[in-house]
């Protein structure tokens, strides 16, 4: 029996004017019949259409009923329609001259180019053959031709973006297309505290009249009372309003201390007194949902506080026994906070282009670095929002997870029903994932499937607690990977850290700074007297501190073919450092010091966050120092009692002796100066650049570890020995000769 033929392989084409107006709801039966969206769904669509105009995929894109990238993935997919990118969007200036904005603004269309049978153009909803016939017509008649048609599809956001960037449509233009909800969203905190301090007593006066004690029905009784449950929620909205990160919530002897953490910073926001201490605690565990009974052992749990019709924020909330009682910590989420756009965490542009190289590739382990409150999670997110596309499954296994994203499957870890890291890792791997992320790496087990997942085709991310890149690759092999697999697993290590910005509007320069110590810090000798340090200064838009808001410090170790071999090697992790910063890496405090030319973060802040690593490294047994010389460079002086030896790479060099030219070197790959490293005498002639010359050096006094590491380098050395032996043996032999003739 003869298969049905596929029409799916065709665009769908108007082949005569539709003057039914069936095409404007063309888009929505496709969708329908795709399982994109049900039937409801489509009929509710429909009479918002009725009722106020526009278009069907704009309408079913406000209602959130698809997604931005639905209509062209379906039409792409199925229907054989060419999807145009905004990257892609390139017209000439003559049609963009030639066709109206106002006339195809309506159509959500954009034109693309002219060839000599058609005009290419991209829409929204290419299936609406009435649109299509009607563009078709004005189109021909503003460039006085007869031309068919040739339409695309692209998203709604790409020809928006478009019209701003081609079109040069003002602010006001561009925000008609910018689609708001009907009702206001109502962002009044549930409960919002203008007395802190009346609020404090009026709860510790209620709670006096009770007799306290340590049962959990008098804290479950106590913690009921409004004015505890108004404390409560005062503290919570008070953080969120202030944009704090977390809470701490601090038992001492005298007092129940109050502190935020913002910009990275603790601050004390109140004491509160011990009579009402219990009463705090068990409110806040009751709304995590712990058991208050519960004192001697740290319990986790989670908030969830809804601030408006629509807005909700979430708290991590921790529990640590301490001396003086219960220590809560609660760290605040709020999704309409987080900025996941890689493009602005405050990259340097070579580590943009160095991590969008890594995360294109098809297979390898990426890893980031850092302390806890650095900012890990939120690269991972970034990293993977780029990532996440209709065609590829993304899974992750996170304890906890903080945030949750549409077309990303989250695995909670419950290491209670043995629900581990690695338990979870050895599941994703029978569920055909094509990007995986790990939380964090703990043990040997699941660093060993992290590992095997990326050399069998997978991209996996995960996390490390470590200082920086090199000392990632250490850690790593301490908790029992090999270093041949790592070298050739992992792709990328990323350390960062977070330091405060400075405030835009009270910022200011500081002066003073000892030159010489500048330098120590590391800036570079010649740009010192030039250099413009800003400092914090304290105003009202940054509540005194001088700072407003975080910036980024990134170190990124892209794992090239020479880091790699390094790592195989087993090199050490400050010879590492060495091979990678020649290979492009920019340490912890060089970013640091970046920003702070850049006037972005004060130099106080920087020697906070990052160390100084100076590159007075031994390199030679990685890759030797490569050295450039001018024309009649000394690269040797006679007489002096420097020991290091030289391998020409490119050009030649002279030998001089006496001040005259004895000798030439020009074949690549010659060895010179080798003699002062194995005897230690004084050079006896000087080596001169003849022109241009590169040179490889390596140090006399690390001989014995240069000739184990290096087997070209050991078989010359000892191959002038024996020559030497040979000359200095001959020697002997005609002087013994000649005594004997005399005797």
């Amino acid at each position: 029996m003869a298969a049905a033929p596929n029409k799916r392989g065709t665009s769908l084409k108007a082949t005569i004017k539709d003057q039914s107006g069936a095409g404007k709801l063309k888009i929505g039966e496709l969708l329908s019949k795709e399982g994109q969206i049900t039937n409801t769904q489509f009929q509710a669509a429909q009479n918002q259409m009725k009722k106020g105009g526009g278009r069907l995929s704009s309408i079913l894109l406000q209602m959130g009923h698809i997604d931005p990238e639905t209509i062209v993935n379906v039409l792409g997919r199925l229907y054989g329609y060419q999807v145009v990118k905004y990257s892609d969007i390139k017209p000439s200036p003559q049609l963009i001259q030639a066709i109206p904005f106002q006339e195809i603004k309506e159509y959500l269309a954009f034109p693309l180019g002219a060839r000599s049978d058609q005009i290419v153009i991209t829409m929204t909803e290419p299936t609406d053959t009435t649109a299509v016939e009607e563009l078709k017509e004005k189109i021909n008649g503003f460039l006085k031709t007869n031309k068919n048609l040739k339409v695309c599809v692209s998203t709604e956001n790409d020809i928006i973006e478009a019209y701003r960037d081609f079109y040069k449509i003002s602010e006001e233009e561009y925000k008609e297309f910018i689609h708001f909800d009907d009702e206001p969203e109502d962002e009044e905190p549930v409960t919002s505290v203008d007395d802190f301090g009346s609020l404090v007593s009026e709860a510790a006066d209620e709670l006096e009249v009770h007799e306290v004690d340590d049962s959990s029905t008098s804290d479950e009784f106590m913690a009921s009372d409004a004015p505890i449950i108004k404390l409560v929620n005062g503290i919570l909205t008070k953080a969120i309003q202030d944009g704090v990160s977390d809470i701490h919530i601090e038992p001492f002897e005298k007092s129940l201390q109050v502190r935020y953490r913002l910009d990275g910073s603790l601050f004390k926001s109140m004491n509160l007194p011990l009579s009402i201490k219990n009463a705090v605690l068990s409110r806040i565990k009751i709304l995590a949902e712990l058991d208050i009974a519960e004192r001697r052992v740290p319990q986790d749990g989670r908030i969830k506080l809804r601030l408006g019709k629509k807005k909700t924020v979430d708290f991590r909330v921790s529990t640590l026994p301490t001396l003086w009682g219960e220590g809560i910590v609660m760290r605040i989420l709020d999704q309409s906070a987080l900025n996941v756009d890689l493009s602005k965490l405050g990259f340097e542009t070579d580590t943009f282009k160095a991590i969008k190289r890594c995360i294109n590739r098809p297979y390898g382990l990426l890893l980031v670095t850092g302390p806890t409150g650095s900012g890990k999670t939120t690269t991972l997110y970034s990293l993977l929002n780029r990532l996440n596309q209709d065609d590829t499954k993304i899974l992750t296994a996170e304890d906890p997870i903080e945030f949750n994203f549409r077309g990303i499957n989250q695995v909670p870890v419950k290491d209670s029903v043995g629900m581990t890291f690695a338990a979870a890792l050895k599941a994703f791997l029978r569920q055909d994932p094509d990007i995986i992320m790990v939380g964090e790496i703990r043990d040997i087990t699941t660093a060993e499937i992290a590992i095997k997942a990326a050399m069998t085709g997978h991209l996996v991310f995960s996390t490390l607690h470590t200082n920086d890149c090199p000392s990632t690759i250490g850690r790593l092999i301490d908790i029992g990977i090999p270093s041949y697999m790592l070298a050739s697993a992992v792709t990328m290590v990323l350390s960062q850290r977070l330091g405060r910005r400075l405030c835009p509007e009270c910022k200011q320069e500081v002066t003073g700074y000892d030159p010489n110590e500048l330098e120590l810090y590391g800036f570079n000798k010649k740009e010192i007297p030039k250099l413009k340090i800003m400092g914090p200064k304290g105003c009202a838009h940054c509540n005194g501190t001088g700072y407003k808001g975080r910036v980024g410090l990134y170190e990124l170790m892209e794992v090239t073919d020479e880091v790699a071999k390094a790592i195989n090697a087993n090199v050490p992790e400050d010879q590492l450092r060495k091979l990678a910063v020649q290979e492009g890496m920019v340490t912890l405090r060089d970013a640091g010091l970046e920003k702070v030319r850049q006037g972005v973060t004060s130099l106080d802040e920087v020697l906070k966050k990052t160390t100084i690593t100076k590159e007075a490294l031994p390199a030679y047994l990685v890759n030797p120092d490569i050295e450039k010389y001018e024309d009649k460079d000394v690269i040797i002086r006679e007489g002096n009692n420097d020991i290091d030896f030289f391998k020409l790479v490119k050009g030649a060099v002279y030998v001089v002796k006496g001040g005259k030219k004895i000798a030439e070197i020009t074949e690549p790959g010659e060895y010179f100066g080798e003699m002062a490293a194995i005897t230690g005498e004084a050079r006896t002639a000087s080596i001169v650049s003849k022109g241009r010359s590169e040179v490889k050096r390596f140090p006399g006094d690390k001989l014995l570890e240069v000739i184990e590491k290096y087997p070209d380098v050991a078989n010359h050395l000892f191959g002038v020995l024996a020559n030497r032996l040979d000359h200095a043996n001959k020697l002997l032999l005609k002087t013994a000769a000649q005594k004997t003739d005399k005797h």
